[in-house]
């Protein structure tokens, strides 16, 4: 009898583990196994000293695997440019600090000693460069020159593409990080200039731009969104080229899609197929709080974004909403719906936006803590 109860009680016991085991796995298996936080220039650029610990901190206590640094623009960078002296921030300017370079050595590692991702953002719009030089700017189909927007023409063959492409290969031999990414390299309004007609006519063999009835441009004009997607892919391609001597890869920010799930943004220059074949991974923009309400909700864009390329499509939930910035509850669904879609990569962006509530919620999310979630 005593040897019955004994059995009973060990085959309970077996059960009991392999219950816990395959409750602690679904709930591990229900985080995406690359889980990024975005530090935007604010947070590198700063006179807090505590501020980069701080981050540190937070990055542990989420199990965050990656981190988003951003370096700056052609225009004005984060640490002293080589490739371009005058390009630097005031701050570097003033005291010839590497912020880089600190908050790598602040948040590259963890407490525990594993090293993270990293990923270093170019931001490709223009400011101070575009004051000294107007030939650069982009132009609507009014002819207004943009004060950020470069045009196609300067990126894709001019001076403006070369200037990223120098400062994409600088900062991948200078950190060698793990990515180097590309953030607002997108065309929308601004490619109207006399210089962009130019380029449009060599790239798609017509003689104007398509128009309307009524003579106006045609923007939805499917010329247009290949021009731009090819475009964007021979800017990407030259990026590539400068950092592949380094080992190091090469990302890009994209918009999602407006409607279907499946879709793209190529009307911006975004044609997800196309730059799949030019680079390693997309940062594809979830922005709920600031997306219309016929955009395709997370759990599917996942799903769709899982079908097209598996883990190069990693997922970027935005923190800004129309109010300012979504709340933790919101941030939480988003997490659920981005597990409950199968999401590999999650980002979350900006720090800068993230509250102590926000934190907890993305703690819970990535640490395990919550339940199993069905998909």
């Amino acid at each position: 009898m005593k040897r019955k109860v004994a059995a009973a009680m060990a085959a309970l016991a077996v059960a009991a583990t392999s219950v816990m085991m395959t409750s602690s796995s679904s709930a591990q298996s229900s985080r995406p196994a690359d889980r990024m936080v975005n530090l935007g220039f604010e947070d590198i650029v700063t006179d807090d000293p505590g501020h980069l610990s701080r981050l540190a901190e937070q990055l542990d206590a989420v199990d965050a695997t990656a981190v988003s640094l951003a370096v700056g623009r052609t225009d004005w960078t984060a640490f002293p440019s080589s490739s371009n002296p005058n390009a630097v921030s005031g701050a570097v300017a003033a005291t010839g600090r590497d912020y880089v370079a600190e908050a790598i050595k602040a948040v590259g590692t963890s407490a525990g000693g594993r090293k993270r991702d990293i990923v270093l953002t170019i931001d490709v719009l223009l400011g101070r460069s575009l004051g000294e030089d107007p030939s650069l700017a982009g132009r609507n189909a009014a002819g207004q020159r943009s004060s950020s927007f470069a045009s196609v023409s300067a990126l894709r063959n001019g001076e403006a593409g070369e200037r990223v492409a120098a400062l994409a290969s600088e900062v991948a031999g200078r950190y060698r990080p793990t990515a180097v990414d590309l953030t607002e390299l997108m065309f929308d309004d601004f490619t109207f200039g006399t210089d962009d007609l130019v380029d449009f006519k060599a790239t798609t063999g017509l003689k104007d731009w398509p128009r309307n009835s009524s003579g106006s441009i045609d923007a939805a004009d499917a010329h247009l969104r290949t021009w731009r997607s090819e475009a964007v892919a021979d800017i990407v391609r030259k990026v590539r080229a400068a950092v592949e001597p380094y080992g190091v890869r090469t990302e890009t920010d994209v918009r999602s899609p407006l409607v279907l799930a499946a879709g793209d943004r190529a009307d911006s220059g975004h044609d997800y197929d196309l730059l799949l074949k030019q680079l390693d991974r997309l940062h594809v923009w979830q922005y709920v709080g600031l997306n219309d309400a016929a955009a395709p909700p997370t759990k599917e864009l996942v799903r769709a974004m899982n079908r097209r390329a598996g883990w190069r499509m990693s997922l970027s939930l935005g923190l800004w909403s129309s109010e300012g910035v979504i709340t933790p509850e919101r941030l939480g669904r988003e997490l659920r719906d981005a597990a409950r879609g199968g999401a590999a990569s999650v980002s979350v962006t900006p720090a800068s936006l993230m509250t102590d509530e926000h934190w907890e919620v993305l703690k819970k999310a990535w640490s395990g803590r919550w339940k199993a979630l069905s998909v």
